[in-house]
């Protein structure tokens, strides 16, 4: 696993650990607490899905991810994010400008995010928001996920209510339809994929937040100079 302790910006943090089994019966705890603060709000859990989920190692799954990209291109880059994550808050706002610049609008790589969400009910219901506006348009799913960090509250409350998702996307989403949003989080839409994204972590041994698959070996919370070194390792084996 790539560890660097002298890392910088996001990469200087201790990731956030959790399990597959350990996450749901603390979302679904965290959800009765939830119910009982506040009588308006329902927060999902993952036990409220029903289908079964199977997923083998090294199936990430990649046609039902949100990407951005070329298809094409050389190198696919995988993230896997809580959106209560600080350290993931860090990467998006301090380095996809100049990630996307370098190595998607060049061709180079094709970057997908895969949701690993258990630091609260509300991240599952942030995560949901997420699968919804893909299916919308993929517009839509960038300006949300932009919007969601940069308005991050502190992953130890939960904030980001369904009150707080649709004014963000009121205001944030262009693309997004947040009255589409309102009716697909009542019939619980994206909640499957949620907890598929969930099944996913477990097959392959995803420890914490935010960890990276780079042409599928996985790195954990590396610094960005170090997330570089390898991208562009990849790139001379691929003679791009």
């Amino acid at each position: 696993m790539f560890m660097n302790k002298k890392q910088k910006g996001f990469g200087n943090k201790v990731a956030l650990i959790t399990s597959l089994g350990f996450a749901i019966v603390l979302l679904t705890s965290l959800a009765i607490v939830a119910a009982w603060s506040d009588q308006e709000e329902v927060y999902p859990t993952y036990e409220d899905v029903k289908e079964e989920i199977s997923v083998s190692a090294g199936d990430y799954k990649l046609d039902k991810q949100a990407y951005i990209g070329d298809p094409n291109a050389p190198v696919k880059v995988i993230e896997f994010i809580d959106y209560k994550c600080p350290y993931c808050k860090a990467w998006n706002t301090e380095n996809f400008d100049d990630f996307k610049e370098k190595y998607i609008d060049t061709g180079k790589v094709q970057f997908f995010v895969i949701n690993f969400s258990f630091l609260g009910p509300d991240s599952l219901k942030a995560a949901m928001v997420g699968e919804i506006l893909w299916k919308q348009n993929s517009e839509a799913f960038w300006e949300y996920e932009k919007a969601i960090y940069e308005n991050q509250g502190d992953k130890g409350t939960i904030w980001a209510n369904e009150k707080f998702l649709l004014d963000l996307i009121e205001k944030h989403v262009p693309h997004g339809d947040a009255a589409a949003v309102k009716k697909s989080l009542d019939n619980l839409e994206g909640l499957y994929e949620v907890k598929e994204d969930l099944a996913i972590t477990q097959a392959n041994g995803v420890p914490s937040v935010p960890t990276f698959i780079v042409d599928s070996k996985q790195y954990t919370n590396p610094a960005i100079s170090d997330l570089y070194e390898i991208i562009d390792s990849k790139l001379v084996k691929s003679q791009y």
